[in-house]
């Protein structure tokens, strides 16, 4: 009978998972996932503070991060400069 021997392993997973041990010493074990995110956060914090416990910079991301900055300003000036233009080319220079 296929059920009772599901019905077996089902019985012996929760139980496994109750942890079923003695009277009231019974320790409550965290879920294994909630240990596998602390692990990953102390890790990334580990790599983000670097060895000497300060900041680590990144300069080609700084560098990056300011080339781009000025970049999407220039783009952002010409096309309000184009929209100018536009509109006094449209409806005339006298308002």
């Amino acid at each position: 009978m296929a059920g009772g021997r599901k019905r077996e392993w089902l019985r012996k997973k929760v139980a496994a998972v109750a942890g079923t041990g003695g009277r009231g010493q019974q320790q409550q074990q965290p879920p294994r996932w909630t240990l596998r995110v602390r692990a990953l956060s102390a890790a990334l914090r580990r790599r983000r503070l670097g060895a000497g416990g300060l900041p680590r910079v990144d300069f080609l991301q700084v560098l990056y991060q300011n080339v781009l900055f000025y970049l999407l300003w220039v783009i952002e000036s010409v096309v309000v400069l184009a929209k100018l233009c536009f509109f006094f080319l449209r409806f005339g220079f006298r308002l």
